[in-house]
């Protein structure tokens, strides 16, 4: 994958996950503030309609029918009791310890009356809803004892207590005038008429009665099934409100530290790969470690900053080119002060003879003999064609350089072509049928400096051996003679451009670039050459690789 997509996945990857964080806040906000909810607010077993129940209601067991078990619970928390009526009015099922309406007759049910009741119709059974009121036994019992007008019995007032109850006496201008029990706040008297079905509204259960004497009896207690919608909404509301804005600030947080970390992650390499470019316009070209990036050991990137590695290489790679450029450029640059230097020497030598020899014949305080300038004259001449043909040689490597030299390559058949170059000091040998595609005026070429130079520094009366054979890479040229052999130093430079072992005050003929002349049109060829030698003589090996 490409580093720039790979950049761009890594910062969709995060702002995504930051998206899904904020979804995941919301969700659990809304998590928390449905089970806060559930879990302290009553469900009003009013509220389920007939479609709801119809199917899970009633439970078979063998022959036998009864309530679901989620429904007796409801009931209960209700503070009432279900009871499973078939259409012949028998009571199936019912929940709760006692039968309230077990051995009522008919008529004596379809009259009853109870705030609270509810009834659902289902397939082949009717489900009622009869509330029980926790208060109502009390009520009864005190006024009855109210009305004989005799003392509360001890175990009335047991239960009194036991129930959180009270007894309160209100005259006829509603004036609380005495407390039975437990002290609550003073009641209004409209509260005696409200009727509401939903018992986890109620926050006391009150049953009242008006006596003779104009005064009210009210028995009062708290509702045990008390569970208001209000006031755990309004707590779920501060939850909802509080892990909202609670995971919104730990994601703000998160992002500070996100940011932190892209910082780090993208911002320092791109500082350390700014630094890198600086330190290679300075023409500095080493390697630059961070041990913020890097490893101190192994020196690699770090894992987290992997997706750069593409560019540290880059870098690293341009680095090396650049330095190697340098050392080329440098290298070069001494070569050439070499070649011109060596060339001027060499060029300063011939015509500092030509110039004294036509000084001589100029002047005219000496009268020179026919002989004595016949040898002045052949003297100048060698001069002279000695610098026509190192400025031609000096031409010559420049074409290649520019690849102005075109190639027109034939077939030769070297155990025939190659017998040109035999005489009383070389000697040919051809291995089978070796057949060359070349260029046969630039192959002559070759053979001949290599040749001529092999004659020039052998010994007399010792052979030069030229071969030829064909071999799986290609077809194989060797020159070998007997001479005292190239020390290594010449050998490093042997074809380099204008480099002569010799001294060029000596009286060797070459121009010094023949073996780079050979040397460039091998590689004109594609073709390679490499040189052996000791103390028992050089060996040239021409190599040239099979058409393709």
């Amino acid at each position: 994958m490409k580093p720039s997509r790979r950049l761009t996945l890594r910062f969709v990857s995060y702002f995504t996950v930051f998206y899904l964080l904020i979804i995941l806040g919301f969700i659990v906000s809304l998590l928390f503030f449905a089970f806060f909810i559930n879990a302290r607010v009553g469900d009003n077993i009013h509220t389920m309609t007939s479609y709801e129940i119809e199917k899970d209601a009633v439970v078979k067991d063998g022959d036998s029918v009864r309530i679901a078990d989620y429904l007796v619970e409801r009931a209960a928390e209700n503070l009432g009791q279900l009871y499973l009526i078939n259409q012949s009015m028998d009571i199936v099922d019912y929940t709760g310890d006692t039968c309230e309406l077990c051995g009522l007759a008919d008529s004596e049910i379809l009259s009853l009356e109870r705030s609270g009741m509810h009834t659902w119709k289902l397939p082949k059974y009717y489900l009622l809803f009869l509330p029980t009121s926790l208060v109502q036994p009390l009520f009864d019992e005190t006024y009855s004892v109210w009305q004989k007008q005799e003392d509360i019995p001890a175990d009335l007032l047991q239960r009194l207590k036991d129930n959180t109850a009270t007894i309160e006496l209100y005259n006829e201008r509603w004036k609380r005038v005495e407390v039975i029990g437990e002290s609550y706040k003073l009641l209004d008297k409209p509260e005696l008429f409200v009727e509401n079905y939903d018992i986890f509204e109620q926050e006391e259960l009150i049953q009242s009665a008006t006596l003779a004497d104009e005064t009210t009896l009210v028995v009062r207690m708290p509702n045990p099934a008390y569970k208001p919608f209000e006031e755990p909404f309004n707590k779920a509301m501060l939850l909802f409100v509080a892990i909202f804005f609670g995971s919104h600030i730990i994601l703000l947080i998160g992002v500070i530290f996100l940011s932190i970390g892209i910082s780090r992650q993208f911002v320092r390499p791109l500082v350390y790969v700014i630094s890198r470019i600086e330190q290679l316009a300075q023409f500095d070209y080493r390697k630059l470690s961070d041990k913020k990036v890097h490893h101190q050991k192994t020196g690699k990137l770090k894992r987290k900053f992997k997706l750069f590695q593409p560019v540290d290489e880059s870098l690293n790679h341009l680095s090396d080119r650049l330095a190697s450029n340098e050392r080329q450029i440098k290298q070069s640059e001494q070569l050439r002060e070499e070649w011109i230097t060596g060339l001027s020497h060499d060029l300063k030598t011939p015509l500092s003879s030509i110039y004294g020899y036509s000084t001589m014949l100029a002047s005219g305080d000496y009268e020179w003999t026919n002989d004595e300038m016949r040898a002045f004259a052949k003297t100048m001449q060698e001069k002279a064609t000695y610098m026509d043909a190192l400025i031609q040689d000096l031409t010559y490597t420049y074409q290649l350089k520019n690849k102005a030299i075109k190639l027109e390559k034939v077939s030769l058949a070297l155990n025939t072509w190659l017998l040109q170059f035999a005489d009383n000091q070389v000697c040919v040998h051809v291995y089978g049928d070796v057949i060359l595609d070349a260029d046969e005026l630039l192959l002559k070429r070759i053979l001949d400096n290599l040749i001529t130079n092999a004659k020039k520094y052998t010994p007399i009366d010792t052979k030069v051996s030229v071969e030829a054979q064909n071999t799986q890479e290609g077809v194989m040229l060797t020159i070998a003679d007997q001479g005292p052999g190239i020390p290594q130093k010449e050998l490093d430079n042997l074809f380099e451009r204008y480099y002569r072992g010799t001294n060029t005050t000596d009286d060797a003929t070459g121009t010094g670039l023949g073996l780079a002349i050979t040397k460039q049109l091998i590689d004109l060829h594609d073709g390679t050459i490499r040189v052996s030698s000791d103390a028992r003589g050089t060996v040239f090996v021409v190599k040239f690789s099979y058409e393709q």
